[in-house]
């Protein structure tokens, strides 16, 4: 039976080790975790499925060589400066919108982090750099969540502004020159509901096994004289 202590540096080295190397490299490294925390040889065989003597090897040599027993092409070194400071600027930044440091985006993109990086910090960093820092944070790239603003109308401003488009539209259709058209979704530009920034991951993830109802998008536009309307009806399916 092979029994394995380590301590917390050594376990942050392994955990930075199965961040940074392949996925073969990477699976020793958690070999030698689930062996540190108690786990027989057969155990941890089975889990990877793995052979039983594939991981006796591993663990031979981990006690024998440390964590360069597990890979010839790693070794942790002096951590990245760059990435360190990268990471440290995307903390400063990331919790406000682009729109506070004075850009027109809403959302952080990886090319708009390194150009801010480069404007600020006076470093020049790659897209790859910046998007695997973000990775080992914990952010994830995905759409924005909308949300009500705080400083939003109230509830009777709304309405009063919904009855004054109503009785807008009323009145217009009233004229004889008004048109009414059904459009074909399809073409319009969607560029403004894709547009993706990073954020922190949320935890637990959602149940994608769970069936979410979808949406039917009806679309119209009223025309009269200089005045378009866009009118949209959306259905529960």
């Amino acid at each position: 039976m092979i029994k394995i202590s380590i301590t917390s540096d050594e376990r942050k080295e392994l955990e930075q080790f199965r961040r940074l190397s392949s996925s073969k490299d990477s699976e020793k490294a958690l070999m030698i975790l689930l062996c540190s925390e108690g786990q027989k040889v057969d155990q941890i065989a089975a889990a990877l499925k793995r052979n039983p003597h594939t991981v006796r090897d591993w663990l031979r040599r981990y006690k024998k060589s440390g964590i360069k027993g597990l890979s010839r092409n790693y070794s942790p070194g002096r951590p990245d400066e760059k990435r360190s400071k990268i990471k440290e600027h995307i903390v400063a930044i990331i919790s406000n919108s682009p729109v506070v440091h004075g850009y027109n985006d809403h959302v952080w993109s990886v090319p708009l982090i390194a150009h801010d990086s480069m404007q600020k910090l006076k470093i020049t960093v790659s897209n790859d750099t910046v998007t695997r820092a973000l990775n080992s944070m914990g952010y994830s790239y995905k759409r924005p969540s909308k949300t009500v603003p705080a400083r939003g109308p109230s509830k009777e401003a709304k309405k009063q502004a919904i009855d004054s488009m109503l009785e807008r539209i009323k009145s217009l259709l009233s004229e004889s020159e008004t048109e009414i058209y059904p459009l074909d979704e399809s073409h319009f530009s969607t560029e403004l509901y894709l547009v993706r920034g990073w954020f922190k991951k949320r935890w637990p993830p959602q149940n994608r096994n769970k069936r979410q109802a979808g949406e039917s998008h009806f679309l119209w536009m009223l025309e009269s004289h200089n005045t378009k309307i866009l009118l949209e009806e959306i259905k529960i399916i």
